[in-house]
C-alpha cells in the first residue's frame, strides 16, 4: 500500500507548476494528496485575505496560474484546517507548500516545514561569499533580508517572480555586486529552470526549496 503524503500550499491545490517537479523525486510509490488554504473561496474572499499593514506578506498561485498576495496573520489559521484536514483523511505526513516562517502549526503526525530545512542546511554549508536570497516580490524584500539576518547571515537579497516571465537580469546584477556565493530561491514557487539560468550566470550552487524539500521528504518516507 502506497504511503499517503499530504500537500498543503497557502494559495489553491492542484500546483501544477511545482508539485510535479517533487513528484519526481518522490517516486511512484507516493500517493499525493493536496489541499490549498484557498480552496473554494471567491475572488472577494481571497481579497479579503490582503495583508496588514503589519503583516508578513506571502504570495502564492491560483489555479487558473495568477499570483495574488495574501498576510500570513490571515492565511495562518486556514492553513492549519488544512493539516488537520488531511490528518484526518489518513496521510502519513504533511508538507507545507511555502518557505514563509511560520509560528504555531500543530500537527499529529509529521509536518514538514520548508523554511526550518532551508535553515538548517544553509547552517551546515561552508561557501565563499554572502548567501544571496531570491524572493518573489519587491514587497518581500525587507521582510526576506531582516529574517535571514535574523538567522545569522548577510544576505544580498534581490527579487524576482516565480509566477510571471521576467528575465531577473535586476537580481543577476544585484548578486553580481553583492559577491553573492551561493543563492537561495525562497519560494517554493520557484523551479528548476530558474536554477539553471542563475547557475549559468553566477557559476554558483544554486538551492530549489521544492527540489530539496521533495528529497528530504523522500528519506524521511
Amino acid at each position: 500500500m502506497k504511503p499517503r503524503l499530504g500537500m498543503v500550499t497557502i494559495g489553491q491545490a492542484p500546483r501544477v507548476d511545482v508539485v510535479p517537479e517533487m513528484a519526481e523525486l518522490l517516486g511512484p510509490g507516493v500517493e499525493i494528496v493536496e489541499r490549498g488554504a484557498l480552496d473554494g473561496l471567491s475572488g472577494a474572499e481571497i481579497a479579503s485575505l490582503a495583508p496588514g499593514p503589519d503583516d508578513d506578506v506571502l504570495v502564492t498561485r491560483l489555479t487558473d496560474g495568477s499570483a495574488v498576495f495574501v498576510g500570513k496573520r490571515q492565511i495562518t489559521p486556514r492553513v492549519q484546517a488544512k493539516i488537520e484536514e488531511l490528518e484526518v483523511g489518513g496521510i502519513a505526513m504533511t508538507v507545507l507548500l511555502c518557505t514563509g516562517a511560520f509560528k504555531g502549526l500543530r500537527a499529529s503526525r509529521p509536518l514538514v516545514e520548508p523554511e526550518k530545512i532551508l535553515l538548517g542546511v544553509l547552517r551546515g554549508l561552508s561557501f565563499s561569499g554572502r548567501l544571496g536570497v531570491l524572493t518573489p516580490s519587491s514587497r518581500h524584500v525587507p521582510q526576506t533580508e531582516a529574517r535571514w539576518r535574523a538567522h545569522g547571515f548577510d544576505p544580498v537579497v534581490a527579487a524576482m517572480s516565480p509566477y510571471e516571465d521576467e528575465a531577473g537580469t535586476d537580481a543577476l546584477a544585484a548578486f553580481k555586486a553583492g559577491s553573492a556565493g551561493l543563492i537561495l530561491l525562497d519560494c517554493i514557487g520557484f523551479r528548476r529552470d530558474a536554477r539553471e539560468a542563475l547557475r549559468a550566470a553566477l557559476g554558483v550552487p544554486v538551492i530549489v526549496a521544492n527540489l530539496l524539500v521533495a528529497r528530504v521528504v523522500a528519506e524521511l518516507l
